[in-house]
């Protein structure tokens, strides 16, 4: 081979891995994954005792070395998320801050498998419900794991929440014989119930999705994600969000909005691998021809 082609197929091998650290597929390392979303008490699963679930999308996600995926900009896809089964295993008032600690565990009864779920799926669609406009409804959830925007599209990954680092049982609050070390999403609000501001945190391992190989590295405290968030309301009369009063009142509104990142490591693709490793032979392949001569 000529030594033109030689450092043609190297080149290659790199730039396959440099030019698409801004697609979401070769996307690798740790990685900053920007969401903002839409949380809501009603139309909760029935025959469970799910109390929250929610919508929303993944607007960027970012790594070392400058990589950026920006959603609908860098590949022409999007990222939308469904998170649900979320149950209240105990809430405890603080009485020095005022605010409420909520532990979370998953959802029991009817279809709930007692696991907080977290659908993330990738379209080439722009939903201006969750991308822009934020008036998505309640009532367009179809199922216990469905939401009629997210109809026919690819799911992406499937992540459920693990314990993590809830290491105290916590005396008191509604249910005095709860164990908060079992809690998978764990909430500072100031509120028992929506619409509410505060914060909250969990662990997430991937346990499925067409993208499942590359995101299932149990490398966050032996976890895939780790996820921080803030709440604030969605409410024209509690906050800057969409909800009249009135749709508050009557549940046809999402009320409660959620933001920030989420923290996770990416593998490469197969495919990507496999470049690399073209240019690398290209590279080996030119030194044992040198050393021919």
């Amino acid at each position: 081979m000529k030594l033109k082609q030689l450092i043609t197929a190297l080149s290659l091998g790199f730039a396959a891995i440099s030019a698409s650290a801004t697609p979401l597929d070769a996307l690798t390392g740790n990685l900053n994954i920007k969401l903002v979303g839409l949380t809501t008490e009603a139309n909760t699963a029935a025959g469970t005792n799910e109390t929250t679930w929610g919508v929303g999308n993944i607007t960027s996600i970012s790594g070392t070395g400058g990589q950026q995926w920006f959603s609908g900009q860098s590949d022409g896809t999007y990222l939308y998320y469904m998170i649900y089964g979320i149950a209240d295993q105990n809430i405890v008032f603080d009485q020095n801050t005022g605010k409420f600690s909520i532990y979370n565990i998953g959802a029991t009864g009817g279809a709930a498998d007692g696991q907080i779920h977290l659908d993330i799926y990738r379209s080439n669609k722009n939903l201006l419900e969750l991308t822009s406009n934020f008036n998505a409804s309640p009532g367009q959830r179809t199922g216990y794991d469905s939401f009629s925007l997210f109809a026919g599209m690819e799911k992406y990954l499937e992540v459920e929440f693990r314990a993590g680092k809830q290491l105290d049982n916590v005396a008191g609050g509604d249910n005095p014989d709860a164990d908060e070390r079992l809690a998978t999403l764990v909430q500072t609000a100031t509120s028992k119930t929506l619409p509410a501001a505060g914060e909250g945190q969990f662990f997430g391992d991937v346990v499925g999705g067409t993208a499942r190989a590359q995101w299932d590295t149990n490398s966050l405290f032996g976890h895939d994600l780790d996820g921080k968030f803030t709440l604030s309301t969605n409410g024209r009369d509690f906050g800057s969000g969409t909800c009249t009063a009135a749709q508050v009142a009557n549940n046809t509104c999402f009320t409660g909005l959620i933001n920030d990142p989420i923290r996770a490591v990416k593998v490469p693709e197969p495919g990507s691998l496999a470049l690399l490793g073209l240019g690398f032979a290209g590279l080996a392949g030119l030194r044992r021809r040198r050393a021919a001569k």
